[in-house]
């Protein structure tokens, strides 16, 4: 039976499954035949039958074990949190919320895998590779501290039906930022003329927590000029501006006033 590695087992299922960074905390057991790894749950379940074929097939391949727990997202990241702070961690976890590599990369808490993404790094993209080169505030340097194997996009989800409702086919939809936000502030007007309850234009997520708000004001960021702001290394775009992030809260802003007001 070969030895199984906490790096082994990541190069063995990088690339086979679908969600964010695998991030490996710096106290377990590397000389283990078992790997203990955390899992988050799909939205569906199709990804959790497919992440357990992947189990199976490794172990099966290797003769190692993969002692898994698959979580919901919520509390998944309370175990994680709480996982680090006492010590008792799994091999693997994934990065539930997303900032969490990042966070515990600064605090040294995360073994560095650059030797991992080496092997596949021409199978990357630059913006997944951008996202785990981050930095240790003990060792004072950047390095890669979780291994990517998936991205995804940032999609506007549009309710076919109640644009038609309002008299308008979906042709009619603006193909620029704030005109694209504006048709469906008259979408919603429409709507409630015709005596529709509870029905909104737009659905803006405003909270204190979660990736959803992150990920919305990263949409206005980007249409206001903001992206690359930050290079690979961490230093600033020197031809950014850095108006736009106030721009992109301007713009957001406004949307989600009018929708209140209306």
């Amino acid at each position: 039976m070969a030895r199984l590695t906490r790096r082994s087992v990541i190069r063995g299922s990088i690339g086979l499954v679908a969600a964010g960074t695998l991030a490996r905390p710096y106290i377990a057991n590397a000389a283990a035949t078992t790997a203990e790894v955390w899992w988050v749950q799909g939205f569906v379940q199709e990804e959790d039958v497919a992440f357990k074929k992947i189990v199976a097939d490794y172990e099966k391949a290797s003769g190692n074990k993969i002692d898994y727990s698959i979580i919901p997202f919520a509390p998944g990241r309370q175990k994680i949190v709480a996982a680090m702070q006492t010590g008792v961690v799994p091999d693997m976890f994934t990065n539930n919320p997303i900032e969490i590599g990042a966070l515990y990369a600064w605090d040294g808490k995360l073994v560095d895998v650059s030797d991992v993404v080496a092997t596949q790094r021409e199978e990357f993209t630059e913006t997944a590779l951008a996202n785990n080169y981050l930095y240790n505030n003990i060792e004072k340097k950047r390095s890669f501290y979780g291994v990517p194997y998936t991205t995804a996009t940032l999609p506007n989800h549009v309710w076919r039906p109640l644009v038609e409702k309002a008299g308008y086919k979906m042709d009619d939809i603006p193909k620029t930022w704030d005109a694209y936000y504006d048709f469906f502030k008259e979408v919603q007007k429409k709507l409630k003329a015709q005596g529709a309850r509870n029905v909104y234009g737009l659905g803006l997520n405003v909270t204190t927590n979660g990736n959803d708000p992150n990920n919305v004001f990263n949409y206005f960021l980007t249409a206001y000029g903001g992206a690359g702001m930050v290079m690979m290394g961490g230093h600033e775009a020197e031809s950014q501006p850095f108006r736009a992030s106030e721009a992109a809260i301007r713009g957001f802003w406004k949307h989600y006033r009018s929708l209140m007001g209306d």
